[in-house]
């Protein structure tokens, strides 16, 4: 970037923008702070506070999703916007800024196991939550084996076109991997489609019940989501005659709610590293 090339001014506090948002520009502080912060359910959390020469918002030029966090000034602050086209011109006539996202990627990935590792020791008895999508399902569902005594159970997340909910990890005898549901197929099914929790003591009786390998008798179904989006459930079930019970349900959907941000936090890795990817690729076109 050029000496000089001047940015936006932001008061203290004025938001640049907000979780959520649709995002298609990255950002570059050339003077002054700015503070990245998250909401979950309980509260707003400081992800970093960052300072001159520093990098955020680049993820939304590669994964085109929504913000995953808000920024906003902390004190008076100048920040430059980058856009996709305007980065890779960038980058071409000073490939430099290839390694300075790329150490902004490598922080913010230290900075996301932070954060997991104070989240674990909150109320919400969610241990030992890693950044792969798989591991993490199923030490969701190990925790959830802890909290609420079940025969059965798996983790369902929709699959990449968002049509079918697929198993990510499952327990019990009889445990069927293969099984997926389209929306509003099965209870699991409904749940995602009306993001309802759902405690079923009879299943026989339900006709939206889809029957696999295991005889089940009872269930429980919880929706995954994030920021309105359901992206999955949570099922537990019993064969046996033992009823699930309304402190079962509230104990699952608590649960619920941090495993969606767990699996949020997985997905963003991955994607993390995809972009990370494309850029060391451009970087090694431009030195051919």
């Amino acid at each position: 970037m050029k000496d000089g090339e001047l940015g936006r001014l932001y008061s203290d506090g004025e938001v640049i923008f907000k979780e959520g948002d649709k995002g298609d520009t990255m950002y570059v502080i050339q003077s002054g702070k700015v503070k990245i912060t998250k909401k979950t359910a309980a509260e707003e959390i400081v992800i970093a506070e960052i300072g001159k020469s520093e990098i955020f918002g680049e993820m939304a030029l590669f994964d085109r999703l929504p913000r995953s966090a808000t920024a906003a000034a902390s004190g008076e602050a100048r920040v430059l916007s980058i856009d996709k086209k305007k980065l890779f011109t960038t980058i071409s006539r000073d490939p430099t800024l290839v390694f300075k996202i790329l150490e902004s990627m490598s922080s913010r990935i230290r900075g996301l196991n932070e954060n997991l590792t104070r989240f674990r020791k909150r109320e919400t008895g969610v241990a030992n939550l890693c950044l792969d999508i798989d591991t993490t399902c199923r030490l969701i569902l190990d925790e959830a084996k802890h909290l609420i005594p079940a025969e059965n159970g798996s983790v369902m997340l929709l699959d990449e076109k968002g049509k079918s909910l697929c198993i990510k990890a499952a327990f019990g005898k009889e445990a069927d991997q293969k099984l997926s549901l389209g929306r509003g197929e099965g209870i699991a099914g409904d749940v995602l489609k009306s993001g309802k929790a759902e405690l079923v003591n009879n299943v026989t009786y339900d006709s939206r019940f889809v029957p696999g390998k295991a005889q089940i008798s009872c269930m429980l179904c919880v929706p995954l989501k994030y920021q309105e989006h359901i992206f999955g459930v949570i099922n537990m079930s019993n064969s046996s005659e033992r009823l699930f019970t309304l402190d079962d349900l509230k104990l699952l959907r608590s649960l619920a709610i941090y495993a969606s941000i767990a699996i949020q936090n997985a997905r963003n890795f991955s994607s993390l590293k995809d972009a990370a990817n494309e850029i060391l690729i451009h970087a090694t076109l431009l030195d051919v």
